[in-house]
């Protein structure tokens, strides 16, 4: 948490958390509670539903009021989008609780912290949730959040990864396209081949997002070991991991520069990249005469069969709402095989595993159509890595002290390890004194 976040948790603290921390406990560990909302035959009251959302799924705000208030005329959502002076702390610290709170995996700890996590599995046995309809190693991973295997929050799309390329560069420079099913090692030779300069300007071969590669992590590692509480970086599999994708940026011409959004969408001077799905706002890039194409994220030599950590937004229910039932029907709704085509056609890979549903992706989306979009299905679930919870400033702290400095050149892997186990260590021990 940063300092802002922890200045606000002691007032927080001492004001106003000791009835949600009750709350917190006694719905996380107990079967559910009865709901303040009478279950009858008389038509449903009125319900105002804070909804907090948080991250990308700001974006998404509107739509799913709107989706909500045609589903249930009788749910009104008063969105809080996460801003400067609306934060998650800045709402707490204003007295009010939000009843639905939708957010980013990175920031799960904060809702940890502030006891604004609950056991979902009673609401989800009440109402008949088919957990099933989620696509493999959702599940698994969901619980792998809770020592005690409590199903936390509830996934609502995935972030999966693809190589997005410009075929104009390949074109250019006479380079046959990337192809689905390639290793890293495969990849790292065609990003040689279109590292070019041409009329004055560097082509870059190939380009990624630091953070979001680092929580993808094919190798199935994890950060923090849960029975020592230290850093579990300084590991030979860390050491194969930081050496492949750091190679990358090691080839002359192709040293990392810039945000690598900027430069494939605006500058269009690079010629594939991976990191966040940003498709929704290619549409836009090709009018500008971008000519982009996808083929699966690549694996590790000899890991053919492999896949990635899920990295997926979420939601979640505050134990202390007085209204868990309609909270989790709108939950229920918004996980539909009707709202999640909506949401794939606007190019939200969907979560459910309905291949009805996949078909639909990105079909609203202009442009689209022809392109290899079964890409992004192909980047599936992991078995999920021991969680702990010190793993979202564990992350953070291996990409800034481990992965950046050594493809900057600043640091060999073994120094930038051993630097990065420190401050990691360095930082659970100062959270453990709290």
């Amino acid at each position: 948490m940063n300092q802002r976040g922890r200045k606000f948790y002691g007032l927080f603290a001492t004001v106003t958390v000791a009835a949600i921390i009750t709350s917190a406990c006694g719905n996380s560990a107990k079967p559910a509670e009865k709901s303040k909302e009478a279950d009858s035959g008389a038509p449903p009251a009125p319900v105002t539903l804070n909804f907090f959302t948080h991250g990308n799924s700001i974006v998404l705000a509107e739509t799913i009021e709107s989706l909500v208030k045609k589903k249930f005329p009788h749910v009104t959502l008063k969105t809080i989008k996460d801003a400067k002076g609306s934060t998650i702390f800045d709402v707490l610290n204003g007295g009010q609780t939000p009843d639905l709170i939708s957010y980013s995996l990175g920031s799960l700890q904060d809702l940890r912290t502030l006891r604004l996590l609950g056991d979902l599995t009673p609401l989800i046995q009440k109402h008949r949730f088919d957990l099933g309809r989620l696509v493999p190693g959702a599940v698994d991973t969901v619980k792998s959040y809770s020592d005690k295997g409590e199903f936390l929050l509830m996934p609502f799309e995935l972030n999966n990864n693809a190589i997005y390329y410009n075929k104009n560069i390949f074109d250019k420079f006479g380079v046959p396209y990337p192809k689905d099913g390639m290793t890293w090692e495969e990849m790292l030779d065609v990003a040689k081949k279109v590292t070019r300069t041409d009329g004055g300007v560097q082509y870059k071969g190939f380009q990624y997002n630091a953070l979001n590669v680092v929580y993808k992590d094919q190798l199935a590692q994890g950060f923090v070991d849960p029975k020592t509480n230290k850093a579990a970086i300084n590991t030979d599999s860390w050491k194969r991991w930081l050496d492949v994708m750091t190679s990358f940026y090691k080839i002359d011409g192709n040293a990392q520069a810039g945000d690598e959004k900027v430069n494939f969408l605006k500058n269009q001077t690079v010629a594939m990249r991976t990191g966040p799905n940003y498709i929704t706002e290619l549409p836009a890039a090709m009018d500008a005469g971008l000519n982009v194409d996808f083929v699966s994220l690549p694996k590790f030599s000899g890991m053919s069969a492999s896949s990635s950590q899920m990295n997926a937004p979420f939601y979640v229910i505050p134990p202390s709402t007085p209204h868990k039932d309609t909270a989790f029907q709108v939950i229920a709704y918004l996980m539909s095989d009707e709202v999640q085509t909506i949401m794939a056609r606007q190019g939200r890979i969907p979560i459910v595993n309905q291949e009805s549903v996949k078909k639909e992706y990105a079909k609203d989306l202009k442009g689209m159509e022809g392109k290899n979009l079964a890409a992004f299905f192909q980047d599936a679930i992991a078995k999920p890595v021991p969680s702990t919870a010190y793993d979202g400033q564990a992350k953070s702290l291996f990409t800034n002290a481990a992965l950046v400095p050594v493809y900057q050149g600043k640091k060999d892997i073994n120094t930038a390890l051993r630097e990065a186990e420190e401050q990691i260590n360095k930082y659970i021990e100062s959270e453990m004194k709290k």
